[in-house]
């Protein structure tokens, strides 16, 4: 955290806690001007308003750190959840329980719409307390469910507790007198363990571990204090203190809500908005880069911008420009993003004079992050050596998808992004076709030069975060092929047409319409898919990126 921001960040805690103290004091000062005791009807209804903006609140602060837990897997954050889904029942309960409100269960009653009040706030500031305590990286295993479970137990005891052995329970305020000392004892152990709480969040904040959310719990954390202040200070339940520590209690509970609910929502928006930065200062380097190593893609490099709209041409100038086709082989491609940018990738290598490398990939989802990935497999992926003595040595597909595994896992990629990719080395004296697979979900066709079709049959684990829980084995699978053999590769999105509709245009199908195409030439093969998925799409919206390959042994 840089000075200017730590400054500012410490002005803004000195002013909301001096503020606070301000707002508190006048009310002391002033109190035989503005003390009051409102009428029972007026202030249930303010009462209840207030209310049931923080019980909202508790509650979209629960939602969202409950189903957020599927993606962080944070202790933290899971225990603040249920934290304050257990304040927010109390809360509601206390709030259907305050003196004038219909009886639910038992008789409503100021003693026990207080022993409510206090169960929640102590509630709120041990959970919050505990919650500092712990690492905000800190991981845990545990089913989401059991931070469920105890929320409703918890509140379940103190709810029966409260409705039905009230006379057994001690006094915390007495009608006509005002509050017990026990009662303002108990403020002041909240108001403690709020305090402590703050200092955890506020050391922890300042070490520039956590996000920026944290601060605003700390400001709420800090009108928490003075709203429980004020909670020690009324005679009636319907008076002047009781008014102002309901209010400040609002106003900390929407600090709540900024920090673990709308900063959590804001996330993946401000994400992707930071990705979007990282792949225009990339874009920056990358052309710098390949204006000084090459010539061939000059002139698309400098048309790169900072802007979004250019990446497209990053993505575009990564593809092969020409295809090496030979008297032996025919290669033949098509390539339709479907957004601006798209996931899919593709490449053909002249490994030497008898060896053809075919690659074909998609990256999970398509747009920003996806065309970060396939710049980084571009640039990462090694299909040959080459020694000082000028002599070549072919990487076979297991080999080259081992190293590209690796890798990835030493880059700082999002654990849920990951790859699937095909690798195959065509030999064309040998007549033989040696592949490799990382999870591509389209198995490849090859297409027998008398009609029939081959399915090639695909296992292996996606490029993915997993280095450091699996141990990578891919296989190197071997079959014989034929002049005037087709090989065909694609991506899913060649069949994802219509998901309502999954069989419009399936592997089958597709397996069944290239044995039209035997007599064809890789790019009339090519052409013809094309022209058949154009048909079945009509005038629907393509749904995922398209990408063809197709290797004709001639």
């Amino acid at each position: 955290m840089d000075v200017k921001t730590r400054k500012t960040d410490m002005l803004i805690i000195g002013i909301v806690f001096v503020s606070s103290i301000i707002i508190l004091a006048a009310a002391g000062q002033f109190e035989d001007k503005i003390y009051t005791v409102f009428s029972k009807q007026g202030f249930l209804s303010w009462h209840l308003i207030l209310e049931l903006l923080s019980i909202i609140m508790s509650f979209c602060i629960f939602l969202i750190g409950y189903f957020a837990h599927d993606r962080q897997y944070t202790l933290r954050e899971i225990i603040l959840a249920s934290v304050f889904l257990s304040v927010g029942i109390l809360d509601f309960y206390h709030t259907l329980s305050y003196q004038g409100m219909p009886a639910i269960f038992t008789p409503s009653s100021a003693e026990k719409a207080t022993l409510l009040w206090i169960a929640a706030r102590l509630t709120m500031a041990m959970g919050i307390l505990v919650a500092g305590v712990i690492g905000h990286n800190k991981k845990t295993s545990v089913r989401k469910r059991l931070f469920l479970l105890f929320p409703i137990l918890w509140t379940s005891i103190v709810i029966y507790v409260v409705t039905y052995y009230l006379d057994y329970l001690p006094m915390l305020i007495i009608e006509g007198k005002g509050l017990t000392p026990l009662k303002i004892a108990l403020e002041y152990l909240i108001i403690f363990v709020l305090a402590a709480a703050m200092v955890v969040f506020g050391r922890s904040y300042f070490k520039n571990q956590q996000s920026k959310g944290y601060l605003y719990i700390v400001l709420a954390l800090i009108i928490s204090i003075f709203s429980e202040s004020a909670f020690t200070m009324y005679t009636s339940v319907y008076d002047t203190y009781n008014m102002l520590g309901h209010i400040l209690k609002i106003v900390a509970h929407i600090l709540f809500f900024k920090a673990l609910f709308v900063l959590n929502v804001q996330k993946p928006y401000s994400e992707l908005y930071e990705a979007e930065r990282k792949l225009t200062r990339y874009a920056d380097n990358l052309e710098k880069l390949v204006k000084q190593r090459t010539e061939e893609i000059a002139a698309a490099n400098d048309k790169l911008l900072q802007d979004l709209d250019y990446a497209k041409n990053i993505q575009t100038a990564l593809l092969p420009e020409r295809l090496p086709n030979t008297e032996a082989i025919e290669f033949a491609s098509r390539y339709l993003p479907c957004d601006r940018i798209g996931g899919d990738f593709y490449n053909v290598y002249r490994l030497d004079d008898n060896n053809f490398g075919v690659l074909i990939g998609d990256v999970a989802g398509h747009g920003v992050s996806a065309a970060m990935i396939t710049v980084f497999i571009d640039q990462n992926i090694h299909v040959r050596r080459l020694y000082e003595d000028g002599s070549i040595r072919v990487l076979t597909p297991k080999q080259v998808l081992t190293n590209l595994y690796h890798r990835y896992n030493k880059m700082n990629f999002p654990e849920e992004a990951y790859t699937v990719l095909f690798y195959a080395v065509i030999n064309t004296q040998d007549k033989t076709l040696t592949y490799s697979s990382a999870g591509h979900n389209m198995l490849p066709l090859i297409l027998k030069k008398d009609g029939d079709v081959r399915v090639i049959d695909l296992q292996g684990l996606p490029i993915c975060k997993l280095g450091r829980l699996v141990d990578v084995s891919y296989e190197n699978t071997e079959i014989k092929i034929d002049s005037g053999d087709s090989l065909i590769l694609y991506t899913d999105g060649l069949t994802e047409i219509d998901r309502r509709n999954p069989d419009t245009f399936n592997e089958q199908s597709l397996a069944e319409f290239i044995k039209g195409t035997k007599d064809l030439g890789a790019e009339d093969i090519a052409s013809n898919i094309l022209d058949a998925y154009f048909a079945i799409l009509n005038d629907r919206a393509r749904l995922d990126d398209v990408t063809i390959l197709v290797a004709k042994l001639l």
